[in-house]
């Protein structure tokens, strides 16, 4: 019970705001400070969230699987809604590399950020990887392995590399 406390306070002083926090073991948080947990928020083991840069805002009752990495590092807002599923092996980055001058390296000519917004309700499966740019609407489905490269709207299930809406929920 003492321990539950001290993490309690300890996670207040370093998030931006936290309420109830479930954090499995070997999670790494870079620029936490930068970081918003509302509501019971549950982390799995081994995962990799960096806000240095941007920012992330979690919702209530949302449960991350192991492995998941969300990266706003390089600027850019990962929000995702409440009551989200995000699965084992997750990777959400907001930014892209700027490769549009040839005569220059591209790790020198550097990103172009874009926001994620993930809506109440969703499911993202395993290894799903989503670009910046992209919002997935409330109560959609993800299918596992599946690259999200433009909106998926509300109700939907949608596959593949690219993700492609196969139906929706609406029936």
């Amino acid at each position: 019970m003492v321990g539950v406390l001290i993490r309690r306070n300890w996670y207040k002083m370093r998030f931006e705001k936290v309420e109830k926090i479930n954090i499995g073991d070997n999670c790494k948080f870079i620029c936490p400070s930068k970081m918003v947990f509302n509501g019971r928020v549950s982390i799995g083991e081994n995962t990799y969230f960096n806000a240095d840069g941007g920012r992330i805002i979690i919702g209530d009752e949302v449960a991350f699987n192991i492995g998941v990495i969300l990266n706003s590092a390089c600027g850019g807002l990962i929000d995702i809604g409440a009551n989200c599923l995000i699965g084992p092996g997750v990777l959400m980055r907001t930014a892209d590399h700027i490769f549009s001058d040839p005569n220059i390296l591209i790790r020198k000519q550097g990103h172009a950020p874009k926001n994620i917004v993930v809506e109440d309700d969703c499911w993202l499966g395993a290894n799903v990887i989503v670009l910046g740019g992209v919002k997935i609407g409330k109560g959609s489905v993800i299918g596992a392995g599946s690259i999200v490269t433009t909106d998926i709207p509300s109700m939907s299930v949608a596959v593949g590399v690219p993700a492609k809406v196969i139906k929706t929920r609406n029936t």
